[in-house]
């Protein structure tokens, strides 16, 4: 029974491009090897779209056909290796009470037990060291920048949707496409900043603050992107983000959970339809 295993972050909405990427992806997955399971990475720097690359493999009609069980962990810098070992052995076998309480080692000999020989890994990580460590010689993937044209399709989708797009607004949307250099994260903060703006005056005082960001530095640069995008949020927005930070680093959070946050503390002041002005929040 071949398995399938990703380790997926917060992925990037509107996969645009990458069909190269994705094909090769799909047939490394798929061909037929010797030995141990294999391990296929995914490298790139934060915000290049490894997430967002794998989950589209994972969720494609080939994987779904090709493998019996899928499974994915996020691993984080604060991580329980214990828990994401149950979590995966979780999908390929029947657990009791006896396996929980098990030791790391041991529940991480069942997960290599129950693994077969067609099953693979696929890995997202920044580190080259992990990728080179873990991948197959010439099977490891490193995603590279955007270019022009990709990045201004990712942007007009994220900014437009099916939206026709004015003659105006495309000189100034390929500007700030190409201040962002290729990297997908900061293309989509700025394009979902500008989503909502139809006054082509606030799309160019926006392509000037994008322009501003003279660095060399694709981390510097694209904090500096969310820190527009974020003063750029009205006071009861930018109250509904900051308790993000309640959650713990990589940890789902129920949208109804959140919401309910929301409402009890009071910061959608509204009496009636609360729930769907949470909608409109998280939109």
């Amino acid at each position: 029974m071949p398995a399938f295993f990703a380790n997926l972050r917060i992925a990037l909405p509107n996969m645009v491009g990458r069909d190269d990427q994705k094909e090769r992806l799909l047939e490394d997955l798929a061909r037929s090897y010797s030995g141990e399971p294999k391990v296929i990475p995914i490298g790139g720097i934060g915000g290049i779209g490894k997430t967002t690359l794998a989950k589209e493999i994972y969720n494609h009609e080939s994987i779904l056909h090709h493998f019996d069980i899928r499974a994915w962990a996020t691993v984080s810098q604060q991580h329980n290796r214990k828990e994401i070992l149950l979590r995966l052995l979780q999908s390929t076998i029947k657990m009791d009470d006896m396996v929980k309480m098990s030791g790391e080692a041991e529940i991480a000999d069942m997960l290599q037990k129950s693994l077969k020989r067609k099953s693979r890994i696929l890995l997202t990580t920044r580190n080259n060291e992990v990728a080179y460590y873990a991948g197959i010689e010439n099977i490891s993937l490193r995603m590279s920048f955007m270019d022009q044209d990709e990045s201004w399709s990712l942007f007009k989708s994220a900014a437009f949707s099916s939206e026709a797009l004015p003659y105006e607004f495309e000189t100034v949307g390929k500007q700030i496409a190409d201040e962002c250099h290729g990297l997908p994260l900061t293309i989509v903060v700025v394009a979902g900043l500008l989503k909502s703006k139809r006054a082509i005056e606030d799309w160019e005082s926006v392509a000037k603050d994008v322009k501003s960001f003279v660095t060399n530095d694709p981390d510097e640069r694209c904090s500096r992107v969310l820190g527009l995008s974020f003063n750029q949020l009205t006071s009861d927005l930018k109250t509904c983000l900051l308790q993000f930070g309640i959650f713990s680093k990589d940890s789902e959070i129920p949208v109804k959970n959140l919401m309910r946050s929301w409402m009890d503390e009071g910061f959608l002041q509204l009496e009636n339809d609360l729930g769907g002005e949470a909608e409109k929040c998280l939109q």
